[in-house]
């Protein structure tokens, strides 16, 4: 009998998909599906691949798994390295989209967009808190009846969620958002700790306690939550979506205790040729200003957060494991999407920044991998955004997609097939502190942990295959200065020299600047299909 409602053909995968992965095994003292590389080298060496077989079809709607990262580059650092199995599971057996990127580059923002598919000036969530941004922003604005959690819930799905969802949901720790069938989220900055944080389970508070007991770390929590979700869903016959948010690398995240001694324990961060820029003379005055304090903060903090961010992925590695061999041992594994990705990206040191929210390529550029049904195994190098997941979600699971979403379906790329059109530019946007100074990065801040939280100033920016320009102050409520950036991305991919900061460079680029101008003002208001043309 064939489960769901009728979906229409789909590639599936056949049972040469799964050849190698059965030599997979569980680490019994932890509980979690942590596996050997050898093992998962074996297993390519094989030929074990989660790419789709196009020899069988099915009428069965498929399952998803979304699994996000907390402020993983995809620049700055080599985290494929220490998460091996999502690397072989994922994305060597699917897609990689090189050009990928979060319109919004900081927590909040960038997860609202993903839930709904809407740039952050549609969503009105620009940053993490205040009256642009945060959760309760985002409530406000009626945004959490038009996720794609919610529409997948009213079509027949079972969705689900654990971790972390929203900054601003401390303030409401009994809200459960509409659409999700299951609820585990948490609901104090405690969890970006991995201990001695509490989670709303269905509507009632958990308290998880410190390191005394392994299990509390709140990735493995995640991860356990995660196949017990995905036993029961495919016990209950139903299409499901399950949405694994860990905090994982975002400071002050330790490894995982079994994590401890882990390659990069010792290690120092990547410095790449933008690392802690010597001349920033270039730059906007807000970077000149303030460039002596944040190099210092770099010196201090950034080789010992980029050994936490490193260790603490071994955890989300053994995390997707667990759920691909769940998948596997369930009979799912043929029918469920899996997408790894991160809300936004990581400065880490360049340009002299650490956190995120800037305009620049380390902020903005995120990883994306997609493996299941028809997907095609390779590089993709379209670009594309968090605008885009909520409609594909959306189309793959055969719901309508709202006229009002700004992005596009990734199911034509996901399949090879090329797009009758793409977009060439994209829009990027940032609030920046609100009036009292604690509408972005501070909101982050953890009860008893020291930290110096440096947040920039609002800007708005478009990003072209060959260039970034920034606007800085274009969402302040009080302009002061207006200052402008313009990189060339081929020449200067580390965008070292900003071609407007001399009259000559002004003067040089002053129609290319009038063509983005117009663009960037079309983009910053767009809403729906004029944000797709």
């Amino acid at each position: 009998m064939a489960r769901h409602r009728s979906f229409g053909r789909r590639a599936r995968l056949g049972a040469a998909g799964l050849v190698g992965l059965i030599g997979l095994t569980v680490t019994a003292a932890t509980g979690l599906a942590a596996r050997s590389s050898d093992a998962v080298a074996g297993a390519q060496a094989a030929g074990g691949t989660l790419s789709a077989v196009n020899a069988a079809s099915t009428t069965e709607r498929p399952n998803f798994v979304l699994i996000l990262a907390d402020d993983l580059d995809q620049t700055t650092s080599p985290y494929w390295d220490a998460m091996p199995h999502t690397a072989a599971l994922i994305r060597d057996s699917g897609l990689t989209f090189t050009d990928s990127f979060a319109p919004t580059p900081i927590c909040c923002p960038a997860r609202g967009t993903i839930l709904t598919g809407k740039y952050g000036h549609n969503t009105g969530v620009l940053t993490n808190a205040g009256d642009s941004g945060g959760w309760a922003t985002f409530a406000a604005n009626g945004n959490e009846e038009h996720t794609f959690a919610k529409y997948l819930s009213d079509a027949g799905y079972r969705t689900g969620l654990a971790g972390k969802y929203m900054n601003g949901i401390e303030d409401a720790p009994d809200h459960i958002p509409p659409g999700w069938s299951e609820w585990y989220g948490s609901v104090d900055n405690n969890f970006y700790t991995g201990y001695n944080y509490t989670l709303n389970e269905n509507g009632t508070l958990v308290q998880y306690g410190g390191t005394e007991d392994p299990a509390n770390y709140s990735t493995d929590v995640v991860a356990a939550k995660s196949t017990d979700f995905i036993r029961r869903a495919a016990a209950d016959d139903t299409p499901f979506f399950w949405y694994a948010a860990s905090t994982a690398p975002h400071l002050p995240l330790p490894p995982a205790p079994r994590h401890a001694d882990n390659p990069y324990a010792d290690d120092t961060a990547p410095r790449t040729p933008n690392f802690n820029e010597a001349d920033v003379s270039d730059k906007p005055w807000w970077l000149q200003e303030s460039a002596q304090l944040r190099s210092a903060r770099v010196a201090a903090t950034n080789d010992a957060d980029y050994q936490d961010r490193m260790g603490s992925l071994y955890a989300l590695d053994e995390m997707v494991a667990g759920i691909v061999e769940t998948l596997r041992d369930t009979g799912e594994l043929d029918n469920t999407y899996l997408i790894f990705t991160s809300d936004n990206g990581y400065n880490l040191g360049s340009h002299r920044l650490t956190q995120k929210m800037a305009p620049y390529e380390e902020s903005l550029r995120v990883p994306l991998v997609a493996a299941g049904p028809g997907v095609e195994k390779g590089t993709d190098g379209h670009m594309v955004a968090q605008i885009d997941l909520a409609p594909t979600f959306l189309d793959l699971a055969g719901v309508p997609i709202p006229a009002d979403v700004d992005g596009q379906s990734l199911a034509p790329l996901l399949r090879g097939q090329t797009p009758t059109s793409w977009r060439t530019d994209l829009l990027g946007q940032y609030a920046g502190p609100g009036v009292d100074g604690q509408d972005g990065v501070a909101q982050e801040a953890v009860e008893n942990v020291t930290g110096v939280f440096l947040d920039i100033p609002p800007w708005s920016a478009i990003r072209t295959e060959d260039h970034l320009y920034v606007r800085w102050y274009d969402a302040d409520r009080n302009p002061g200065v207006h200052q402008r950036e313009l990189y060339d991305l081929h020449a200067d991919p580390y965008e070292l020299t900003n071609l407007l900061a001399t009259p000559q460079g002004r003067a040089t680029n002053a129609a290319l600047v009038a063509q983005l101008d117009a663009r960037l003002d079309a983009l910053a208001t767009c809403a729906g299909a004029s944000c797709r043309t």
